[in-house]
């Protein structure tokens, strides 16, 4: 027996296609899914849809758009998954889908949202610069940018005890951090950020991928501190007027300059790999069933999974000052 399933292709800079593709049976080990809800991961979907640089070499399209998924069971043929249940996986942008169940980043509990679940990667993302950067109860934490990951990055450097300051022109968002608990202040008013933080910022969660934000993070860092990079700096820009490793910032301040968008998958037989992404989006998928982590803020609204184009428009336009949307396929 075969299932079609809609899956969203980007053949080039807004060039979306919703391609009807075959799906067999699960063979052992595997679960055929129908997906529930996923999730907009602006930074990266955009950027591909507008045609910004790519990451790495080689052609970037055609290319599968999307990775917070959110399935329920329909065949199972793997041991400890039933009909019904809810999985958390990377999977695209489709409305059915195959997957190995080794691949199941999470069995989703009964009791919460399958919505607010699949923004649980973005949440890891915010997650690991609190790891990679060491943010400790008491660090001064800056957050540049509050789109949808300088947001979960706030709330995540919030609950790891930190002091938490942003920096953003964007008022709905800056209301948003404001009510996770950080100071938020626009661009024109750095001095006033610098004097708040005393003696700088100990990690700067850099989100944007502008010049002029990379310089006042070098600025606005402390000595000794971190710059943590869940941006792209200069990413789709010219060369930068200004030194982006300038002596008076990166040596003698001695920064640390990190890229934190990546951690260890899963664990390893010996422990070493602790706080990887299994183990963590079980436990952010714990917070937000507690309610400690809400991703209702960021949820700007829900579209039909066909409707994805307007949904990506609308992002870009920040109509309503939209922050991300999800996208429901099997109503």
């Amino acid at each position: 027996m075969t299932h079609a399933a809609e899956v969203v292709w980007l053949n080039g800079p807004r060039d979306l296609e919703l391609r009807t593709e075959t799906l067999a049976d699960p063979q052992p080990g595997q679960l055929l899914c129908e997906t529930i809800v996923t999730a907009i991961s602006p930074g990266t979907e955009l950027a591909a849809f507008t045609g910004q640089p790519p990451l790495r070499p080689g052609s970037p399209y055609p290319r599968l758009q999307g990775y917070c998924s959110v399935g329920r069971v329909m065949e199972s043929a793997a041991p400890d998954f039933a009909p019904g249940e809810r999985v958390l996986s990377f999977t695209s942008h489709r409305s059915h889908f195959l997957i190995d169940a080794e691949d199941v980043l999470v069995k989703l509990p009964a009791d919460v949202d399958a919505g607010l679940s699949a923004c649980a990667y973005l949440y890891h993302l915010g997650y690991n610069a609190v790891l990679r950067s060491d943010v400790r109860p008491g660090s001064r934490v800056l957050v540049i940018g509050l789109g949808a990951l300088g947001l979960t990055s706030v709330a995540m450097a919030q609950i790891a005890g930190a002091s938490v300051y942003a920096l953003s022109d964007q008022p709905a968002p800056s209301a948003i951090a404001q009510s996770l608990g950080a100071r938020v202040f626009p661009r024109d008013r750095e001095d006033s950020l610098a004097a708040a933080m005393g003696e700088g910022a100990d990690i700067v969660i850099h989100t944007v991928n502008g010049w002029n934000d990379w310089q006042a993070a070098l600025r606005l860092a402390g000595q000794n501190g971190t710059i943590a990079c869940l941006g792209f700096p200069g990413r789709g820009e010219p060369a930068p007027q200004a030194n982006p490793l300038d002596s008076r910032y990166f040596y003698l301040k001695q920064l640390r300059l990190e890229a934190v968008g990546m951690s260890p998958p899963a664990k390893d037989s010996t422990g070493f790999l602790r706080f990887n992404e299994r183990d963590n989006l079980a436990w952010i998928v714990g917070l937000i069933a507690e309610g400690r982590i809400d991703p209702s803020p960021i949820v700007s609204g829900r579209y039909r999974g066909a409707d994805i184009g307007l949904a990506y428009e609308d992002l870009l336009a920040r109509r309503n000052d939209a922050i991300t949307y999800l996208l429901d396929w099997n109503r």
